[in-house]
């Protein structure tokens, strides 16, 4: 496989160009941002990282955020809430949401006090560069609530000449969607837009005769030279969603119609203040409005977040690189139920890598962090990458401790209609400590690798019930641990037409809910001069998504078909089937009664175009 260390060359593997069968281009790997905040080789990393380019998912045709997890080895999303449009659940290591993060052009989405449901439901892949998610715990760089791992993406922009595209494509279930982008450079401006719209009327089934999904969404990014050493980008994303449903089960008919609003602002600035230091200053704003009607009880939640993030890289000789930095944030929650927070929190953070002999590279890093309500935080990480260059191996090991906060939301009392949240100032963070062992080998144009992780939650903050109608939240004592393997494949054939990829996570023990104990993923796609075919096979095991003794779902294994076909250098047709055999298979169990499961959908077919200007 090519590799290189130059930022340069690795970030046209950054440049979201849509797929275009006829383009021969040499493949360079990519570069994560993730792993350090700055762009490095994944390899350089003693955390494991999985990464997807933009041109790969459009490839792939894979366009929602919890489609494409898949694709990466200890990952799984989906809604067990319900089909499209309804509240996303990711799942890294063995861990449920409200322990991984999400970060956007360097902002994150997330705290305790909102999580990232609604984020992951409405999330689109439009104009990124590539799809990275950074496993194990994590909060030296990214702080609290990234106990299981961070997803994240960079807005991308162009690099040439102006590349505009309209796309539009229809399918089963009433579904279609529409987008024209543009990307390109003028000068020392380089920008790229996106707009779209997308509606669905999902797979519904007799428990479900009504799930109707309609979002419009726009992403912009600018990026300006102002001199050769600095440079500045402006990002936005944000979506306009509707959710209409109507569900039957023991208790009778509920209808509701939810809207969800969100909004991302970045701005970066670059400065190279000398060959040897880059900074980094991140500006960032992310705000959430939720609106809910269910069957005339209305509830709604606004949110908003404002970070500020100034990261360093220093390179201290030829042995050692620095990444430091300083954070602050300010949280504002408040939702119709007459609560409401909000508080600030800051800290600093610095990650050494060391190289005393050729291919060996040793880790340490600290952060400490001050919250306004809870104190203060201290999470560190240690480990090492070693690589043969003669064999193609590489072998690398952590050890790692992370946190999440309580919020005011779990200690503070509440009083309800039906029962009593009652006040523990003496909540703590929940901790947990990762330890990962991996190898990865290169045979040839291919590459494998086997990661082994363990993580233990303790301090884990559980709900009980001291009295009737009543509820105090609390820090459960003990462990609970999640373990297993995670394999992961991927390479070509022929000249590169012939590509393959393969994340494949094994579950040994799983003490904090039930969890998939095997999770396949396989795609394998052939690239001719004008067209394109690929396929791809999933195997989920059942689960309960809950706590262990619930019921379960089945195991399922779901195929999908994709190609693609050039008709003119402007004009391509594309078209898919998802769940080829229609397997029947549920999403979520009936665990709250009768007719309260999730059923997937079935076969669906979709056809498309895109023309080129």
């Amino acid at each position: 496989m090519i590799r290189t260390q130059k930022t340069l060359m690795g970030l046209t593997g950054l440049l979201l160009a849509g797929h275009c069968p006829a383009q021969e281009v040499e493949e360079l790997e990519p570069l994560t941002v993730l792993a350090r905040k700055f762009h490095s080789a994944g390899d350089d990393n003693a955390s494991s990282v999985g990464l997807v380019t933009g041109e790969e998912l459009a490839r792939r045709q894979r366009y929602r955020l919890l489609d494409a997890l898949e694709l990466i080895p200890g990952s799984q999303a989906l809604s067990t809430a319900g089909l499209t449009g309804n509240t996303g659940t990711a799942i890294i290591r063995g861990l449920p949401s409200n322990y991984q993060q999400v970060v956007i052009d360097g902002v994150k989405v997330a705290d305790a006090t909102n999580g990232i449901g609604n984020f992951l439901a409405n999330a689109q892949l439009g104009g990124i560069g590539s799809l990275e998610v950074l496993r194990g715990p994590q909060s030296v760089l990214y702080g609290s609530g990234a106990g299981g791992g961070v997803v994240g993406y960079e807005s991308a922009v162009g690099n040439g000449e102006t590349e505009t595209r309209l796309f539009g494509e229809g399918g089963s279930f009433g579904s279609y969607r529409t987008s024209l982008s543009s990307q390109g450079k003028e000068g020392d401006l380089a920008y790229g837009v996106e707009i779209g719209r997308q509606f669905t009327a999902n797979d519904t089934y007799a428990n479900l005769p009504l799930h109707d999904y309609e979002q419009n969404y726009a992403n912009l990014a600018l990026e300006w030279q102002a001199r050769e050493d600095l440079r500045f980008k402006f990002s936005y994303r944000g979506t306009d969603n509707l959710l209409k449903t109507s569900s039957l089960s023991q208790w009778g008919t509920s209808n509701s119609e939810i809207q969800t609003e969100t909004n991302l602002f970045a701005l970066n600035g670059y400065l190279e203040i000398n060959p040897d230091w880059e900074s980094r200053l991140t500006l960032g704003y992310y705000n959430e409005n939720y609106r809910g009607d269910f069957d005339g009880s209305l509830f709604g939640i606004d949110y908003e977040r404002f970070t500020v993030n100034w990261n360093h890289e220093l390179q201290l000789g030829d042995q050692v690189t620095l990444v430091t930095g300083l954070e602050g944030a300010h949280s504002d929650y408040a939702n119709t139920s007459g609560r409401g927070v909000d508080y600030s929190n800051y800290g600093a953070y610095a990650n050494a890598y060391y190289r005393p002999l050729d291919g060996l590279q040793l880790e340490a890093g600290a952060r400490w962090d001050e919250h306004d309500d809870f104190g203060d935080d201290a999470a560190w990480n240690v480990g090492a990458v070693y690589r043969i260059e003669q064999s193609g191996t590489r072998v690398h090991t952590r050890m790692s401790e992370a946190y999440r906060n309580p919020t005011l939301l779990d200690s503070q009392q509440f009083l309800s209609i039906f029962s009593t949240q009652l006040a523990n100032p003496n909540l703590e963070s929940e901790e947990i400590m990762g330890y990962e062992m991996g190898v990865t080998q290169e045979v040839g144009d291919h590459e494998v690798g086997l990661t082994y992780f363990s993580q233990d939650l303790s301090e884990a903050i559980v709900t009980s019930f001291p009295a009737l109608a009543s509820t105090l939240r609390v820090n459960s004592p003990g462990e609970s641990r999640v373990s297993g393997f995670e394999l992961s494949a991927e390479g070509h054939f022929l000249n590169e037409k012939l590509k393959f990829r393969l994340a494949l996570t094994r579950q040994d023990r799983e003490e904090v809910i039930d969890l998939p104990d095997a999770m396949v993923a396989f795609d394998l796609s052939y690239q001719a001069d004008r067209w394109l075919v690929g396929g791809g096979v999933s195997f989920v095991d059942g689960a309960a998504y809950l706590a262990a003794g619930n019921p379960q779902t089945d195991s399922r294994t779901t195929t999908r078909l994709y190609g693609e076909f050039e008709v003119n250098d402007s004009v391509s047709l594309h078209a898919r089937v998802e769940n080829l055999f229609d397997e029947e298979y549920q999403l979520f169990p009936n665990t709250f009664g009768e007719g309260t499961q999730v059923e997937a959908p079935g076969r669906a077919f979709y056809l498309g175009a895109t023309i080129q200007f």
